[in-house]
């Protein structure tokens, strides 16, 4: 117990001088970043493993990662830490990332470090209840992990705490796994002084009754006035960002919790059970970054950027509390789509004009481009897009 205390001192005043000297370093920079609106870039496992091939790992790419962030006048680096119910991280909780494993030094310890010293914050991206996508098969997953764990203890209560659906997923209605989501960040604040804690749009995998049908019908069963399925989703959904900005405000007051839903409000609420406007009128997070990845000329005018980000603003009207950011697409740069091939192949400034476009609006204090492989691509029409987006910054 004594050791817990020490060690959560510590680490309250670790996050304390970090972010301290990040804003410090940020204010002695000001030629390179602007401190009155945030950029953001997120960084997915995929693009880390790419980090990850060279002899010394991270220690061989990551510099050239930050020096490119750093022209850019990027601020804050969203780093997936957690994509499949495992860890870039050692833990005691989750399974260590594969390519990981080959490293004789704590990768992720090393990224937050070079963050911090190129003034750079970051935020630990974290998908809560994700552990396959393109796989069924619970013997493919490492034995340490909580999913494999739970399907082949000796309790057959806790089978259902892992769905299968098209993939491999924690069920959202099982205290367990919110508990072990929860436990996950807690591993992260105290042994990492970072900046923020951030999920992704990926909350229930499906809006069919089948995914969790069994769990619902044992429900139904023992309540009094049961919920709507949708309802009761939603509830769950609830509860773990509750109890999330709880943990991570009671860990580091000033480690920001965010979410980046999808650009459809709606499509939030009905499909992926994920009620933003409760979020936001509770105060359940501090953040909220959607995804608004369209252009200006979508073929469908609810899901042009301007229409999204009006619907977003409008959202936030009334309600304190809770910042907002804009997600941007950069990845359309190198479209294939139909519906947005004719003004991402032709467009050079399409990036630049959103985010001027937030830069001018009170209500948005900043954007997160998603992601760092697109946006610093050496194709020609990448660079033409990023060279007009650092000439509005």
């Amino acid at each position: 117990m004594k050791k817990s205390i020490i060690l959560l001192c510590s680490t309250m005043l670790l996050l304390t001088s970090c972010t301290v000297k990040t804003q410090g370093d940020l204010s002695n920079n000001k030629e390179a970043i602007s401190t009155q609106t945030e950029r953001g870039v997120w960084l997915s496992y995929s693009e880390i493993d790419e980090l990850l091939t060279g002899e010394k790992g991270i220690k061989d790419e990551f510099p050239v990662v930050l020096k490119n962030c750093i022209d850019l006048k990027i601020t804050s680096l969203y780093l997936q830490v957690r994509p499949f119910c495992d860890s870039l991280y050692p833990s005691s909780i989750f399974p260590l990332h594969e390519k990981v494993k080959r490293y004789d030094y704590d990768v992720f310890g090393y990224m937050v470090n070079a963050c911090h010293k190129a003034g750079i914050k970051v935020h630990a991206w974290i998908n809560p209840y994700r552990v396959r996508m393109n796989s069924t098969d619970i013997q493919e997953l490492p034995q340490e992990s909580p999913a494999y764990i739970w399907r082949h203890d000796s309790d057959r209560s806790n089978d259902d705490n892992v769905l299968i659906w098209q993939g491999i997923y924690l069920n959202p209605a099982k205290e367990e796994v919110r508990k072990l989501v929860i436990d996950g960040i807690r591993e992260i604040l105290l042994q990492y002084p970072v900046d923020g804690i951030h999920f992704d749009d990926y909350f229930y995998p499906t809006a069919d009754k089948q995914f969790d049908k069994n769990t619902y019908e044992e429900y139904t069963a023992q309540a009094d006035v049961p919920q709507g399925l949708s309802d009761w989703r939603r509830s769950h959904v609830n509860t773990l960002i509750e109890g999330c900005c709880t943990a991570i405000h009671h860990l580091s007051a000033g480690c920001v919790f965010s979410v980046s839903p999808a650009a459809s409000i709606e499509k939030n609420f009905q499909d992926m059970f994920a009620d933003v406007r409760k979020w936001i009128e509770n105060q359940w997070i501090d953040r909220i970054i959607p995804q608004l990845y369209f252009g200006f000329t979508y073929p469908d005018e609810n899901f042009c950027f301007k229409t999204l980000l009006k619907e977003w603003k409008a959202l936030f009207k009334g309600l304190k509390g809770v910042d907002l950011q804009i997600g941007l697409g950069c990845y359309k740069i190198e479209t294939t789509s139909e519906a947005d091939l004719p003004e991402w192949s032709k467009g050079e400034d399409i990036i630049a004009r959103e985010a001027k476009l937030c830069m001018q609006e009170r209500n948005v204090s900043g954007f997160v481009l998603f992601s760092y492989r697109s946006l610093f691509s050496k194709e020609e029409r990448n660079i033409r897009q990023r060279e007009n987006l650092l000439k509005v910054l």
